[in-house]
């Protein structure tokens, strides 16, 4: 049986973002994400508009989940992390994305920026595509 895939873009110049990506790579114990930032190639094919402003998944299904649902979605994949993404899920998805809405209106201020995309280090990059 194959294993089902999302595939996760997210800002590569964005300190807290990236901080994120790497969070969830350690956490990924199923390997059931690859990563590609907005600008690459692979995120200007997709049929959905990709953009910096949030973090997006393409789900295994071929579901397009952005913002909060896609944060959501992580959490419940990391396993580890499901109790308190139910907890979040009790929570209305408007009042989820206001939260995410000033956070990701902020991020830059709050935690810095890369002037150009990190590049994965040697032991990471087999989950990047573009790379």
């Amino acid at each position: 049986m194959t294993k089902k895939i999302a595939l996760v873009f997210y800002d590569a110049t964005c300190v807290l973002c990236d901080r994120a990506i790497l969070w969830l790579i350690k956490n990924d114990v199923e390997s059931l994400f690859y990563f590609s930032h907005v600008t690459s190639n692979t995120a200007q094919k997709q049929v959905f508009i990709v953009t910096t402003e949030a973090i997006s998944v393409l789900t295994p299904e071929g579901e397009y989940l952005k913002s909060s649902q896609a944060v959501l979605y992580l959490l419940d994949k990391t396993k580890r992390f499901s109790l308190f993404c139910s907890l979040l899920k009790l929570l209305p998805l408007k009042i989820l994305d206001v939260f995410y809405k000033i956070l990701a209106s902020n991020r830059y201020r709050w935690f810095g920026q890369y002037s150009n995309c990190k590049v994965p280090n040697k032991a990471i990059k087999s989950k990047f595509l573009d790379y």
